[in-house]
This record gives structure tokens, C-alpha cells and sequence, in this order.
């Protein structure tokens, strides 16, 4: 081979791994922020077991994994490990998945809003990550829904919560508003 087609060949392949080195680091920034965007709705929003999000991990592992299986391999030769690229597949893109399910189940919502009433079953003082706490049960599940409007000698003599809710586009309840009641 001549001097310029190795050039050329060489000129190539770094474009390729100029181009692979950004997709993955926009990737990990999406999933970071992605990742902060899915604790946050998880923990204070969206009523959804956690279960269901393990599976929305898997499923996009699985799709996502095979995809780019074939090239990852060939790009890292004999230094592949699978165990580590399917583990670094299902964080990243279940990640963003878990996120855009949030986003969808917000934003494509019909707006129909709703509100329940329960009892509180729990009250938490400095609980965890959250200043105030309390623990209702809404449609067969309890859930913790952190309070900010309140201080927890309030909390204390509240005994139920109405709760606003909008439904989702894809059926998960989202939290809008909290308010505190003595009686029904």
C-alpha cells in the first residue's frame, strides 16, 4: 500500500472514533440528567411501583444491547467484556427510557384531574432526603408524598390529606397538590 491510502485509511478510522467519542459522551450527560429527572419524579410525583421500573430498565437493555453489540465488539477487539458493556447498556439507555416514560406520561396526559382523599397513616419528621413526610395510600398503594407547605407540628395534627391528581398518558397518577385536613 501507498503512503496516502494508509493516510487515508488513518484519517478514517480517527473520524470514527472522534464521532463514537461524542455520541458517548453526550450519551452519559442525557443519562445523567436523565438519571436525576427519574429520582426526582419517582420519589415525588408519579405513582409507580418500582418494579415496573426495573422492567423499563431490562426491556431497554435488551433493545439497545444487540443493537450496538456487533459494533462495540469490533471496535474494541479482544478487550471486550460483555458482562460490562450490557451493565453500562442497561444504566444508560434505561436511564433515558425511564426518563422519556416520565416525560410522556406528563406532557401527552389528557388532564383530567381528580381528588383523593386518605388518611394518613404515617408522619415523618426529617425522613430520609425530605424535610416533612407523609404516608397516604392512593389507589391500592401507599405512598410517602414529601410536604414542603407545612412544618411538622402542622403535620401532626392534620389526619387526612387531599391529594390533586391528574391521570397520565400512560395510566400512572401524577401528584399536582397536597393539602392537609382534619376530617373528611
Amino acid at each position: 500500500m501507498s503512503r496516502r491510502i494508509k493516510k487515508r485509511i488513518v484519517e478514517k478510522t480517527s473520524k470514527k472514533d472522534t464521532i463514537a467519542f461524542i455520541i458517548k459522551v453526550i450519551s452519559i450527560i442525557l443519562c445523567l440528567i436523565s438519571f436525576i429527572y427519574v429520582i426526582r419524579h419517582y420519589h415525588n410525583f408519579v405513582i409507580v411501583k418500582f418494579e415496573f421500573l426495573l422492567y423499563i430498565y431490562l426491556i431497554a437493555g435488551l433493545i439497545f444491547g444487540p443493537l450496538f453489540y456487533k459494533y462495540q465488539k469490533n471496535y474494541e477487539g479482544k478487550n471486550f467484556k460483555s458482562v460490562n458493556y450490557f451493565a453500562s447498556i442497561l444504566i444508560v439507555y434505561g436511564t433515558i427510557t425511564c426518563a422519556s416514560f416520565f416525560l410522556a406520561n406528563e406532557y401527552l396526559s389528557t388532564n383530567t384531574e381528580y381528588i383523593v382523599v386518605s388518611p394518613i397513616f404515617e408522619k415523618h419528621e426529617s425522613y430520609k432526603r425530605s424535610p416533612n413526610s407523609i404516608v397516604v395510600q392512593i389507589e391500592g398503594t401507599k405512598k410517602e408524598i414529601n410536604i414542603h407547605n407545612y412544618d411538622f407540628k402542622e403535620i401532626s395534627m392534620y389526619n387526612f390529606a387531599e391529594i390533586k391528581i391528574k391521570k397520565g398518558y400512560w395510566n400512572f397518577p401524577i401528584i399536582l397538590e397536597t393539602k392537609l385536613s382534619i376530617s373528611k
